[in-house]
């Protein structure tokens, strides 16, 4: 709309130039309309034989779209959960330190509750962050930003990304997949695994993720999600062992972690 609005007020101002020259032009000259036979080549259209294949479509995609605007959304329940004001503090000898984003960073990122925090062990000062933030609605203006998108504007550069299984088992997570991304700041990797939780669901993928809720809306009138982020420093270029230690990690931080993002 802005765009033809532009257009508009340019045209407009033409032709008030054009009449400002000492030999004004007619605005069919002025703009080189030509009109002769217009009328000929517009009857044509109706010589045009309609395919029955593109009857069928046009009266399905109405059809369609006059019933999804009289159809009525379900009513959208919101499970109860905690907030992550309430997330531990602590995991055995990992104390975290928790923060809040800037307010720039708050707005774009829409969710309804998050949490960002950087625990040290008090044995040996080694370091991880966890992120996760939740969503009620990921259909009404907030929705989940991949890190995909956000790491590379930090600084950081997406040294390899793929799909990665884990056992949590013995957390009641089973095994699942997650995505594992490798990233780089100069000298300095890090290791990240990161997914979105879906209502029960573990998924690596953003546009399916955003498929799913649609789904759910439906059949389990739910719309809630969050995404999950673990980063652990990779140290002297051992990426096995940094897998290691936040498999280890995660073990502590998923168990309560359904008290936040109820399946």
């Amino acid at each position: 709309m802005i765009f033809l609005a532009c257009v508009g007020l340019l045209f407009l101002m033409a032709m008030g130039l054009q009449r400002l020259t000492p030999n004004p032009l007619p605005l069919s000259q002025a703009i080189d309309l030509e009109t002769h036979g217009l009328a000929n080549e517009a009857r044509r259209i109706f010589a045009v034989v309609p395919s029955a294949a593109l009857i069928a479509l046009t009266v399905l995609t109405v059809g369609v779209s006059v019933a999804w605007n009289r159809l009525q959304e379900p009513e959208i329940i919101v499970p109860e959960r905690q907030s992550y004001m309430m997330f531990p503090r602590s995991f055995g000898s990992w104390y975290g330190d928790f923060t809040r984003l800037d307010p720039a960073v708050e707005t774009v990122l829409g969710a309804d509750d998050y949490v960002a925090a950087t625990y040290r062990n008090s044995l040996d000062g080694s370091t991880f962050q966890f992120f996760s933030a939740y969503y009620q609605d990921q259909t009404n203006g907030g929705g989940l930003h991949s890190p995909e998108v956000c790491l590379p504007n930090g600084g950081w550069e997406v040294y390899s990304l793929a799909p990665y299984q884990v056992d949590m088992t013995d957390v009641g997570y089973g095994v699942f997949e997650l995505n594992r991304a490798v990233i780089q700041k100069g000298m300095h990797n890090q290791l990240v695994y990161y997914w979105f939780e879906q209502r029960g669901k573990r998924m690596t993928n953003d546009f399916l993720t955003k498929l799913s809720v649609l789904k759910d809306a439906w059949t389990i009138h739910r719309k809630d999600g969050a995404i999950v982020r673990f980063v652990i420093d990779i140290e002297n270029g051992d990426e096995a062992e940094a897998d290691r230690r936040l498999q280890a990690i995660m073990k502590d931080v998923l168990v309560p972690l359904p008290r936040f993002l109820p399946e």
